[in-house]
């Protein structure tokens, strides 16, 4: 990559699909629940039990239409998936009562992760060795902005505060959505994998090292809700740190992450590197949620510095581990498979995500000082430990193709 454009090949039109579909999400995460609760006049409550069982759902989806990718291509379902989410969205304009939104948050959850399992097997088919590590890395930067940029359209909706405006956001996200979808056609088709007639069809959920990596990685995934969650509670409530405080952390991270995700992943070239990396994390985090607890015993100036520093160490050790994600997730992952273990990887993931809310409501929001440092030693464990699994499961990895070699 040069400066901010890819070279000429697959990553630019993903990287521009990325980026519109990723200002699409911005919009609809500004707005999404005002509208729901203000226009069509659901409670908050309804609204969050109709996401967590969309979320439920969702868990479902991953690994069969990962495995469909490897089947049939990941290229061409992508495009079938993302112009159904961009379609079916439109479907929330409609919504006038609980069961219909609940309804609609179902469907669309479905797609979109079945979606996201699929996008990982298209990176993963169309890059190869450390270029799939950089390309994670640079089009996690690509989301950064584009959530952000479309968090400030959003905020025009905000501004209005009007059904019309609220509904602009939505017809505006299907369009950014619907355009990406169509611009993946850019990239040559991926051919399907060849079926094996051998074996089990689920090789993903049977692969014990793999899941035990993915399990972990989860488990320290929980640290990218501490700024959404637990941090404007704390700041507000157990620190003496002013309120603009909240943004400004966000801002540290998102400015970080922009800036120095793709550099951060370099160096990181096999699961060895990926282990040791996220081991740094783990003592990372621990770092910064010891200052987020400390912010607790100062003043004003005291919390502020200390917050913005524990911010800045947990965004450090944020792209440590991402990086070190990135490869694990296609490295310890059979080629011919690579759909079918990128649904899996996902859908620890986004069980890490459900779990995260209560995981924090529990810890430093419930015990306080001692919850945050209960926590850190948590990211520390789970780092130290991802060295010998990751060892574990890739002596594995290597050993069934060896059999299958011979």
């Amino acid at each position: 990559m040069k400066g901010l454009i890819p070279e000429p090949g697959p990553l630019r039109p993903l990287a521009l699909a990325t980026l519109l579909s990723r200002v699409g999400n911005g919009l609809l995460m500004t707005v999404s629940v005002l509208y729901f609760n203000r226009i069509v006049g659901l409670s908050i409550a309804q609204i969050g039990l109709g996401l967590t069982i969309a979320g439920l759902f969702g868990l479902l989806a991953g690994i069969p239409l990962g495995h469909l990718a490897d089947r049939r291509g990941p290229r061409t379902l992508f495009v079938l998936l993302g112009g159904s989410v961009a379609v079916l969205s439109l479907a929330y304009l409609l919504v006038q009562t609980f069961w219909q939104f609940l309804a609609v948050a179902i469907v669309l959850t479905i797609l979109d992760r079945g979606a996201g399992s699929v996008r990982a097997a298209l990176i993963g088919a169309v890059t190869t060795g450390t270029g799939r590590v950089a390309a994670r890395a640079y089009l996690r930067a690509i989301t950064n902005i584009g959530i952000t940029v479309g968090a400030g359209v959003g905020a025009l909706a905000l501004h209005f505060d009007t059904a019309a405006a609220y509904r602009t956001m939505f017809v505006l996200d299907s369009v950014l959505t619907l355009s990406s979808a169509f611009i993946i056609l850019a990239i040559p088709r991926v051919a399907p994998q060849p079926k094996s007639e051998d074996g089990p069809v689920w090789i993903a959920l049977r692969d014990r090292g793999y899941l035990a990596v993915a399990a972990l990685n989860a488990g320290m995934s929980i640290h990218y809700a501490v700024l959404d969650v637990a941090i404007p509670l704390w700041v507000v409530d157990h620190t003496e740190a002013p309120r603009w405080t909240i943004a400004l952390l966000l801002v540290v991270n998102t400015i970080v992450v922009s800036l120095f995700q793709v550099r951060s992943s370099r160096g990181i070239a096999d699961p060895t590197s990926a282990a040791r990396a996220t081991r740094q994390a783990g003592w990372l985090l621990l770092a910064s949620m010891a200052l987020f607890a400390g912010a607790s015993g100062g003043g004003v100036a005291v919390a502020v510095a200390l917050l913005v520093l524990g911010a800045f160490v947990q965004v450090i050790g944020e792209l440590l581990q991402s990086s070190g994600s990135f490869l694990l997730s296609y490295d310890l992952a059979p080629n011919h498979a690579q759909g079918q273990y990128q649904g899996v990887w996902g859908t620890s993931m986004s069980i890490s995500t459900m779990v995260a809310p209560t995981v924090l409501a529990l810890l430093p929001l419930g015990l306080g000082v001692p919850g945050w440092i209960i926590l850190g030693v948590w990211f520390a464990v789970i780092g130290v430990l991802f060295v010998p699994v990751v060892r574990w499961a890739a002596t594995r990895q290597h050993q069934q193709v060896t059999t299958q070699a011979g």
